[in-house]
């Protein structure tokens, strides 16, 4: 029988009603005692990491997530993560990078409605991810809605529907079922030979718009890190190209991301590309932005 860790965060699967709305509130013993049937493949130890609504989640959180799962990482067969929706996908593509070299499995798990609550979707869901920790696969993944998805393929694309989940650019790594069996469609890839150890929180995400005032960019010089999240393959719109010049001139780097979900930036394929990546703009190319994110962050591009 697999020995497991479940580290709470807090999130939507752990919150009561209050007269201020939802707030996390239930313990990780709490939510595992909504599913006895754990007990039929594992034992569960607990450990209450933080009580956050994941939206008030910042890099120094997501990192005590990734050191909690090193600190134990010979103790455990598998490591389970309760977490709000909101930011599950950024916590999943950070912790990809951030425990690449991890031959243990990683599995972040939430829910739409709250543990106890009619046809809430936690219970399940939280059952379904210590079936998959329990495996032998090594890697971060995300177990929603029976579907299990890379780390680093994860987003949130719907705001309010059980079923809010979807892998950008690859299909789901492989499924749960109703009768429980987890199914792999996809091959699993090795464990790295490194990991980063520490991060950079200082980048800036800017999406661009069809009329973005050129001088924007301005304030943004000698910021370390830009990513400009821009229209289909990738390109600087010919109005904005001498502000963003300036501003790698600056000293920041500037990295390009497209505002699409799948397909990633092509710098080569207009005019438009090739000339932002001949001022130095850096492609991110098929990257989700969660994981474009986390990839600078740790200073991997």
């Amino acid at each position: 029988m697999k020995k497991l860790l479940l580290l709470a965060t807090g999130g939507t699967i752990a919150c009561h009603e209050t007269e201020n709305g939802l707030s996390p509130a239930l313990s990780g013993a709490e939510l595992v005692n909504f599913v006895p049937k754990l007990s039929e493949f594992c034992t569960m130890d607990v450990r209450d990491l933080m009580q956050l609504d994941s939206t008030d989640m910042t890099a120094d959180d997501r990192l005590r997530i990734a050191r909690a799962v090193r600190r134990d990482a010979e103790r455990y067969d598998g490591f389970v993560i309760a977490h709000g929706t909101d930011t599950l996908a950024y916590t999943a593509a950070l912790l990809y990078h951030l425990l690449a070299d991890l031959a243990k499995p990683v599995v972040l798990t939430g829910s739409m409605l709250p543990m106890g609550v009619p046809d809430s979707d936690a219970p399940r869901n939280l059952l379904d991810a210590c079936r998959v920790a329990a495996t032998e696969r090594a890697g971060v993944v995300v177990v929603l809605c029976g579907k299990i998805l890379a780390g680093n393929r994860t987003v949130k694309f719907h705001s309010t529907q059980i079923d809010a989940f979807l892998s950008a650019g690859m299909p789901p790594l492989g499924t749960v079922g109703t009768d429980g069996k987890v199914r792999w469609d996809v091959p699993a890839a090795p464990p790295a030979q490194t990991a980063p150890t520490s991060l950079d929180p200082h980048v800036l995400l800017v999406k661009l718009t069809p009329d973005l005032d050129p001088t924007f960019f301005a304030a943004l010089h000698g910021y370390p890190k830009v990513m400009l999240e821009t229209f289909g393959a990738g390109g600087i719109p010919a109005r904005l190209e001498s502000a963003v010049r300036a501003l790698i001139e600056s000293g920041t780097r500037v990295y390009i991301a497209s505002q699409c979900t799948a397909g990633g930036v092509h710098l080569h394929h207009y005019a438009v590309g090739r000339r932002a990546e001949a001022m130095g703009a850096i492609s991110l190319g098929d990257r989700t932005t969660e994981d474009a994110l986390a990839a600078v962050m740790c200073g991997e591009i």
